[in-house]
């Protein structure tokens, strides 16, 4: 609607400009002793419908610019978000292998299976608390943007 509201507002100014210049083009050519036929009439208002002709171009194209604009600063936000997507998909995907670590040690042990798997279970703990806290950390940043 601005955008309607502006090219309206530029046809106007560039009719007026028209218009006022008119005047200043018949007093001349009557100065110079030139005889004001329908000919240069004619020619002026064809000069009218190229300028707003050309007001419509210098429209588009800024219309168009700022609608590229926009639709850069869209494709920005789509990729960040994409980007955090992928980034809680990776975090919940290695705290899952992680659980399931922690499970297979377990049967392994109560099956007597021999090996130190409370370092190994120690290991794949504190790996999981640091990928939870990079989650929540992840959670928190994406409601608060």
């Amino acid at each position: 609607m601005k955008r309607l509201l502006a090219f309206v507002l530029t046809m106007i100014a560039v009719a007026l400009a028209w218009n006022y210049s008119m005047p200043l083009m018949v007093e001349k050519m009557s100065a110079m002793s030139v005889d004001v036929s329908t000919e240069y009439l004619f020619n002026g208002i064809g000069s009218l419908f190229s300028a707003l002709a050309l007001a419509s171009m210098v429209f588009i194209i800024c219309a168009q610019a700022l609608d590229a604009k926009n639709n850069q600063h869209q494709m920005e936000k789509t990729l960040e978000s994409n980007r955090r997507h992928l980034e809680v998909i990776a975090l919940s995907s290695l705290i899952n292998e992680c659980d399931t670590t922690l499970h297979r040690y377990d049967r392994w042990e109560k099956a007597g299976i021999k090996g130190d798997y409370t370092n190994a279970k120690a290991d794949v703990r504190e790996k999981m608390n640091a990928y939870r806290k990079k989650l929540e950390l992840t959670y928190e940043d994406i409601q608060h943007t």
